[in-house]
């Protein structure tokens, strides 16, 4: 059973090595739907670029994207989360939970990050830092990408 084959892995790890990032959507008006946000009692942390960022009360960051940025091939809502040191622990972390790797980095990215999908597809997406480039590679080089992801049969 997956749900159990999940439960044991999370209780094999000490401590987690991700940490809960933030929510994404992707929209067509980023001021007009940040005010329906605020309304709800966020508190927007300001636009950067193609992106509004909002906070609630409890901590929850809500990131607002540009509807033109959003990857056709993945839902429009994903959740993020912070990988805390090592990437290849939290990888093997999601991996290991049952999650399917559907994108590593890409140049231009907001950072350094991996997209997994759950059984049915939902984005979940880890966050690091933008790596230094390896030596030999040319200063701002994205990160070599990671592997294509296995295709289903089902």
């Amino acid at each position: 059973n997956l749900s159990q084959q999940a439960v044991a892995h999370m209780s094999s790890f000490a401590s987690s090595p991700i940490s809960f990032r933030n929510v994404v959507r992707y929209v067509q008006d980023l001021d007009g739907n940040a005010k329906l946000y605020e309304a709800l009692g966020f508190q927007n942390q300001g636009r950067r670029g193609d992106m509004v960022v909002l906070k609630n009360d409890e901590g929850l960051s809500l990131i607002l994207h540009s509807w033109e940025q959003r990857p056709t091939t993945y839902l429009d809502t994903s959740i993020g989360f912070t990988i805390k040191d090592s990437v290849d622990a939290a990888r093997k972390y999601v991996e290991d939970a049952g999650f399917k790797l559907l994108r590593g980095p890409a140049h231009g990215d907001a950072g350094y990050f991996f997209i997994y999908g759950d059984l049915d597809g939902n984005p979940i997406n880890l966050v690091g830092h933008h790596l230094a480039p390896k030596r030999g590679a040319a200063a701002g080089a994205a990160p070599a990408p990671a592997p294509a992801p296995e295709q289903s049969s089902s």
